[in-house]
């Protein structure tokens, strides 16, 4: 009916996260229609859907039979749906399930079945990215129900959990001579609350990353790095890479500059994993900070993040020193220390000398907010930050805000005040800052924010979004191969326009 189309439309508007529904056809339609928004239908039937602006209980789902509910969010707080409207949900079923019961016939005649994203919009989409291992098509075999923990750590900030999903794709990624048949599957982090010494479930708490790990007869898991499983990390990476081309800061000529990253929030160690592995040997530095120590023994026990890149510093002087003096040649660095004192022993000890040239914010406490000493307006954070900036860097910031505007990061006015705050301490009047999102097929609760501290080296006659397209391309044509000969798996200019701003606003 019309009302349930118009009650779609809206509640795809308001969407803030995907939650992801195992189940059929009646059960998307029923969570369609009880303010679920939008369904997207994938092998094994794993749906996903827009969730409401709001933190509901998710009791199991009844229509004639019950369907379990997994609620799943990236980068941030956890969001549960109810299902509430079942009388409207009910017409709406029988309407939905003749249309695509002959959708799942037309998907049983066929070898590959990619993923489709059915809408009352339009068509089903193309597959993109189908050289990534990361890639959208493949993203329902960790999205569905809670797999078994293997690994659980609890520090005085909570509990760190990882849990495992079966990948049906295998490589047989291995550093070194691997001592037995390898086998890979996905791994997720979620961090929950750490007020009893319990165990969380596997379904509790929030989820934080995702990785795919190799397996070789009991050996530490070794994460690989060329899979980023997360559509949100992909835009970061694109964003601050593109940010750094079109500045001038990183040409792609013979020889690609050496370059240092600053990663504020490791979770499972994607984002400096991946630039390590994608620049060349010798061109990246990344420092990584993670507050909470059960996360970097997760992470590195049981995600395959290389133990041998956590630093034994314990105090921010002495980890701002390590990292100063090289940290024994080691290209990958992370330290179990707050981002704000790191930064601000760093500024203290060598802010004439030291610069990065690629920032990286995806720091959240259990709420989903941004810890306000990160972005606080004249804080000590952002002034000492600021010192440590390269002319021409490239600074990118992960938000929880649905596409209404708000969400866990805050609402309008609470992300203003974080953008000026960053820009303020930051940029200059020639800089530019810009907004994306991730793109809506594969996430819908990510908005991200670039800044580039220089702005355009090249004229700005055309408008910045053209600019960022062309320079994105660039990247992805002529950004060296790997070690395995690859170019960059996934495609930087659809990421990097994707509901695309100005900010401020023109």
């Amino acid at each position: 009916s019309g009302k349930w189309i118009k009650s779609c439309v809206s509640s795809f508007i308001m969407s803030r996260e995907q939650s992801r529904f195992r189940g059929d056809a009646t059960a998307a339609a029923t969570l369609a229609a009880a303010g679920g928004g939008l369904c997207s239908f994938e092998s094994g039937h794993c749906f996903q859907l827009p969730a409401a602006n709001h933190d509901l209980a998710s009791p199991p789902l009844r229509l004639g039979t019950t369907i379990p509910v997994r609620v799943v969010r990236e980068g941030g707080a956890a969001i549960q749906v109810h299902p509430a409207g079942l009388a409207l949900a009910t017409a709406a079923a029988a309407v939905s399930v003749v249309a695509h019961s002959r959708q799942r016939k037309a998907y049983s005649r066929t070898k590959s079945t990619r993923r489709r994203f059915f809408n009352i919009f339009g068509g089903p989409q193309e597959e993109v990215d189908p050289e990534d291992p990361g890639r959208v098509a493949v993203c329902g075999e960790y999205q569905r129900m809670p797999g078994p923990i293997v690994k659980s750590e609890q520090s005085q900030f909570g509990w760190a959990l990882c849990s495992r999903h079966d990948a049906s794709e295998q490589d047989g990624y291995w550093v070194g001579e691997a001592p037995g048949a390898v086998t890979q599957e996905w791994r997720e982090l979620r961090l929950a609350d750490g007020s009893s010494s319990t165990r969380p479930g596997a379904a509790e708490g929030t989820g934080q990353s995702v990785v795919k790990v190799s397996l070789c007869d009991g050996a530490t898991p070794q994460q690989v790095p060329y899979c980023m499983a997360l559509a949100y990390t992909k835009s970061l990476c694109a964003a601050a890479l593109t940010g750094a081309h079109i500045q001038g800061a990183m040409p792609l000529g013979e020889e690609v500059p050496t370059m240092r990253a600053l990663v504020i929030g490791l979770g499972a160690g994607s984002i400096p994993l991946w630039l390590e592995h994608t620049f060349p040997s010798g061109k990246m530095a990344v420092d990584a900070l993670e507050i909470d120590p059960a996360v970097v023994t997760v992470a590195t026990d049981a995600m395959g993040f290389p133990k041998a890149a956590v630093r034994p510093a314990t105090t921010a002087s002495d980890a701002a020193a390590d990292a100063v003096a090289g940290a024994d040649c080691s290209s990958l660095r992370v330290y179990s220390i707050a981002g704000e004192d790191f930064v601000d022993a760093l500024a203290q000890s060598a802010g004439e000398t030291y610069k990065y040239d690629l920032v990286f914010i995806d720091a959240f406490d259990k709420k989903g907010k941004v810890p306000p000493v990160l972005v606080e307006p004249s804080g000590q954070f952002l002034s000492s930050l600021s010192k440590l900036l390269s002319p021409k860097a490239t600074l990118v910031l992960n938000l929880l805000v649905g596409m209404t505007g708000s969400g866990s990061s805050g609402g309008p006015k609470e992300i203003q005040a974080m953008v000026s705050a960053i820009h303020d301490a930051c940029c200059d009047n020639s800089s530019d800052v810009f907004t994306i999102r991730t793109p809506i097929n594969e996430s819908s609760g990510n908005q991200l924010f670039g800044f580039l501290r220089a702005g355009r080296e090249k004229s700005r006659a055309e408008p910045l979004k053209e600019a960022l397209k062309a320079s994105a391309e660039e990247v992805n044509a002529g950004f060296p191969e790997d070690s395995f000969g690859k170019k960059i798996r996934f495609d930087f200019a659809r990421r990097v326009v994707f509901s695309y701003q100005d900010w401020p606003q023109q």
